[in-house]
C-alpha cells in the first residue's frame, strides 16, 4: 500500500508539471503535447539531479521545448511565465520551514535587535550595496556590447512577455507548483504508511521538504550526500530498524527513478554523446558557448531521428 501510495503521488507531481508547463507555453503563444511535456519535463528531472546546483535542468527543458517544435523565444516566454509561478511558492515553502524549525523567531529578532549594534547594520548594508553594485556591473556588460546582441534581444523579448502575462495564470501555475511540491514532499509519510512508531507527520513532511529543495543551495549534483547523512542523522525523522531502507526508498521515489527515466529517454532522443553534453553544464568550461552547443544537440537530435 506504502508504494502505491507513493507511485500515486510521484505521478501527480509529474501530471501537474506537465499542465504548468503546458499552461505556460500557451501563455507564451505556442501550443505543446502533453506527452512532450512529460518527456521534458523528465529531460529536466535528470539534468538537475546529475549537474551542480541543478543548473542543468532549465536548458535541458529548453532544449524540450525546441524539440517539440517551439520557437526559441516562445520557449524562454514559456519557462519564464513557469519560472514566475515557481518562486512565490518556493519563498512561502521557505517561510514555512523557518516558521516550522524556529518557532521562537519572533523572541530571537527581537533578541538580536537590543543587542546588535551599528557594526552588523553596517555589515547588511555593505552587503545590499555589493548585490545593487553586481546588478550594475551586469546592465554594464549588456549594454557594453560584452552579451551577444541576439541573446540580450531574446531575453528582452521573453521578460516583456513574461510580465504580460495574465494574473490568472501566474495564479494558477502556482496553485500547480504548489500541488507538485507537497506530493512529492507526502512521498515520505506515505512510505511510512502503517509502520509502527513512525515519526510524526510534521516531521515527515517539513523534514522531507527541506531535504528536497537543498540542492537548490548545495553545490553537487543531488545533494552531494550530505541529504544522504542528514537523513541518518534523523532530520526527517528517526524510523529506527527501517532507517537505511526507508532512505534508500524514498531517494529512489524522489531521485533515482525519475532520473533513469530521464537520462533513458535522453540517450533514446539525442544520443549518448548529446546526452553527456547536456549534463556537463555547470562542472567548468566546455567548448564553445551555450547556444552553440544547444544547436550541436539539435542537429543530433535530427540525425538520430534520420
Amino acid at each position: 500500500m506504502s508504494h502505491l501510495l507513493a507511485l500515486g503521488l510521484l505521478a501527480l507531481d509529474c501530471v501537474v508539471r506537465a499542465w504548468r508547463i503546458q499552461l505556460a507555453a500557451w501563455t507564451a503563444g505556442g501550443r505543446l503535447a502533453f506527452n512532450d511535456a512529460f518527456r521534458l519535463n523528465l529531460y529536466g528531472e535528470a539534468a538537475s539531479q546529475l549537474t551542480p546546483n541543478r543548473l542543468g535542468g532549465e536548458p535541458a527543458r529548453f532544449l524540450g521545448l525546441t524539440e517539440s517544435g517551439l520557437r526559441p523565444v516562445t520557449g524562454l516566454v514559456a519557462i519564464g511565465v513557469e519560472v514566475a509561478c515557481e518562486w512565490p511558492v518556493f519563498l512561502l515553502a521557505a517561510a514555512a520551514l523557518f516558521v516550522y524549525y524556529v518557532p521562537d523567531w519572533r523572541d530571537a529578532a527581537g533578541v538580536w535587535l537590543h543587542r546588535h549594534r551599528a557594526g552588523e547594520l553596517v555589515t547588511i548594508e555593505v552587503v545590499a550595496l555589493i548585490v545593487l553594485l553586481a546588478v550594475y556591473l551586469l546592465q554594464r556588460l549588456a549594454r557594453s556590447g560584452m552579451i551577444r546582441h541576439r541573446v540580450r534581444r531574446q531575453w528582452r523579448v521573453a521578460w516583456a512577455h513574461v510580465r504580460r502575462a495574465p494574473r490568472w495564470v501566474l495564479g494558477a501555475g502556482a496553485q500547480l507548483t504548489m500541488v507538485g511540491v507537497a506530493a512529492r514532499a507526502l512521498i515520505l509519510p506515505a512510505l511510512a504508511w502503517g509502520m509502527p512508531d513512525r515519526p510524526p507527520f510534521s516531521q515527515m513532511f517539513f523534514g522531507a521538504l527541506a531535504l528536497i529543495h537543498a540542492p537548490l543551495v548545495v553545490p553537487l549534483p543531488s545533494g552531494g550526500g550530505g541529504l544522504e547523512v542528514a537523513f541518518l542523522q534523523g532530520f526527517a525523522g528517526d524510523f529506527g530498524p527501517h532507517q537505511v531502507t526507508t532512505l534508500l526508498l524514498w531517494r529512489f521515489y524522489t531521485a533515482v527513478l525519475l532520473t533513469a527515466l530521464g537520462v533513458y529517454q535522453l540517450v533514446r532522443t539525442l544520443g549518448y554523446r548529446a546526452a553527456v553534453e547536456l549534463f556537463k553544464i555547470g562542472w567548468g568550461k566546455t567548448r564553445g558557448a551555450d547556444t552553440p552547443t544547444l544547436s550541436r544537440m539539435g542537429r543530433a537530435r535530427k540525425r538520430t531521428s534520420e
